[in-house]
């Protein structure tokens, strides 16, 4: 997910805790209408608890005194009225007489306007639509839900609307068919798990164009009408990078993959197998190519392998993130995917002047603030160091097999480290550690000591925390370039190169790319004695 400067403080009043139960499948029949912003919902939930208790929670927004919220009808268990508590974010149905482990199923009728989650209003060009809008944790403004990302389910999606409208939604598009003179019923079902992140619906008046390829499954372009000629343009991309990704990481996991032009809160959102971009992201000059490639990178990463709990996000958006990087790298070389690390690493300082927190960030309460360069770049930045530590092909063997063995599941920071150092044959403890649960990065200072004709360059690790990593440095005397490698570990912290002809010493730190640091100079010339 790209995100925008829009950060909603609605969400850190939401709850995004567990609730000791294992949905199973969600089945929505929703029907929405022109005329208000009120929905209707039948949903059909199958589960199990996860212990013994008679009482069972799920997140759903309940109505509220400004009007928004939902207002739940009916809970019913085999048609059997069952007791059930409706306040704040929380759903209480009690007297559940099912063991642990046991599945049932419940049907809930409820209906009111969202205040969030699925977004309900005009688009640019004054148009209705409606589009879902989850992360991190708010289709509970919509969906009666489990709403955390460790807990995956199937979903089918029942969408009655005005005819004139098409329906996008997850998975398979099964049938359409006509309700009466005015509404028409669109149903999608998706078989593979998913986190409700990125469960939604989008509704609107979209011109869809295929695009050919290869490959078994379709990939589509939906945009808005007046938009369809810069739209089928822009997304045309798509499929380099989906041919990319899939011979690094594995099988596209989905039935088909269609870019949506949206109406929502972010520059991009991953959602399953109907990805959806911000409006204006559409220009016609070929300007969304790193934003499809990141938001196509996270069918796998983020949506198909998900994220254990929210601590762990950077294994979602700094994949994607440097999985875009390598795309560049394939496509347009190493010169420009270095510009793009130096431009991530800038991000990286720029943050850490103001924040100070581990990419692995167990202490931030309110989820949006993990939206930020620590998930992105620097967690991206940690592949490509562990790339180039570990090897290239080892890379690419471990990230297939950490995918295969977590896909459609769930993973953390250690499920993943385990992987690759298995794979690669070595302790990876304290090399991530060190980047993902330190807050800062090392600082070298570069003291450059001038006298007579004679130069000095000591370069010195000045961060408090302790860091282990090779510093390449490129170093030209006479006019040929050298590369040398000098390690840094706790008990080394300075290095000295001494030049005889200060004309001809010219020294670069890190000129392949390949580390996470930040850079100082001094110059000073000796005083006479």
């Amino acid at each position: 997910m790209y995100k925008t400067l829009l950060l909603f403080l609605l969400i850190s009043a939401i709850s995004y805790s567990q609730h000791g139960i294992d949905v199973l499948d969600y089945n929505m029949t929703i029907a929405v209408n022109d005329s208000t912003d009120n929905i209707v919902v039948e949903e059909i939930i199958t589960l199990k608890k996860k212990t013994n208790s008679k009482n069972i929670n799920l997140d759903l927004i309940s109505k509220n005194n400004d009007g928004f919220g939902m207002a739940v009808l009916s809970v019913t268990n085999n048609n059997e009225q069952l007791t059930f508590n409706h306040s704040g974010s929380i759903l209480n149905i009690s007297n559940l007489n099912y063991n642990q482990d046991e599945k049932f199923t419940l049907t809930i009728i409820y209906s009111g306007i969202p205040k969030d989650g699925l977004v309900i209003g005009k688009n640019k060009y004054g148009n209705r639509t409606f589009f879902g809008d989850n992360w991190p944790n708010r289709a509970q403004h919509w969906i009666a839900s489990n709403d955390h990302p460790s807990d995956k389910a199937t979903v089918s999606f029942a969408v009655i609307a005005p005819e004139k409208y098409k329906v996008i939604a997850n998975g398979t598009f099964v049938r359409e068919e006509k309700i009466n003179d005015h509404r028409k019923l669109t149903f999608y079902k998706s078989k593979v798990e998913l986190p409700t992140k990125v469960m939604v619906i989008g509704i609107a008046e979209f011109h869809t164009s295929p695009l050919e390829s290869k490959f078994n499954f379709p990939i589509e372009s939906w945009v808005y009408m007046e938009d369809k000629i810069n739209g089928v343009n822009d997304m045309s991309v798509a499929l380099d990078p989906l041919t990319f990704f899939i011979s690094e990481i594995g099988d596209y996991p989905y039935t088909k993959l269609t870019n949506v032009q949206s109406t929502t809160r972010y520059g991009g959102m991953e959602n399953a197998s109907c990805i959806f971009y911000d409006e204006n992201a559409i220009t016609g000059k070929n300007t969304m190519e790193n934003l499809i490639a990141h938001e196509i990178a996270h069918q796998w990463f983020g949506n198909s392998v998900s994220e254990k709990d929210w601590k762990h996000i950077w294994l979602s958006e700094g994949f994607a993130t440097y999985f875009t990087n390598l795309h560049i790298e394939q496509k347009y070389g190493r010169m420009k995917m270095n510009e793009q690390l130096i431009k991530d690493r800038d991000k990286i300082i720029q943050f850490e002047n103001k924040v100070q927190l581990p990419v692995v960030d167990t202490l931030s309460t309110n989820l949006i603030h993990l939206l930020n360069p620590n998930s992105y770049q620097k967690g991206s930045w940690f592949l490509h160091m562990l790339r180039n530590k570990i090897g290239k092909e080892n890379f690419r063997i471990g990230i297939k097999n950490f995918y295969t063995e977590y896909k459609f599941n769930n993973a953390t920071t250690s499920d993943f480290i385990a992987m690759m150092s298995e794979v690669s044959k070595q302790d990876l403890s304290m090399f991530s550690n060190q980047w993902l649960k330190q807050s800062t990065m090392p600082e070298l200072e570069v003291q450059i000591t001038k006298k007579r004709k004679k130069i000095l360059y000591t370069i010195t690790n000045t961060s408090e925390l302790n860091y282990e990593f090779p510093l390449e440095i490129s170093i030209v005397t006479n006019g040929k370039p050298n590369l040398k490698i000098i390690q840094f570990n706790e008990q080394v912290k300075s290095y000295t190169f001494k030049f005889h002809k200060e004309e001809d010493a010219i020294l670069k730190l890190d000129p392949n790319v390949n580390l996470l640091f930040r850079e100082t100079q001094k110059i000073s010339k000796e005083k006479k004695q």
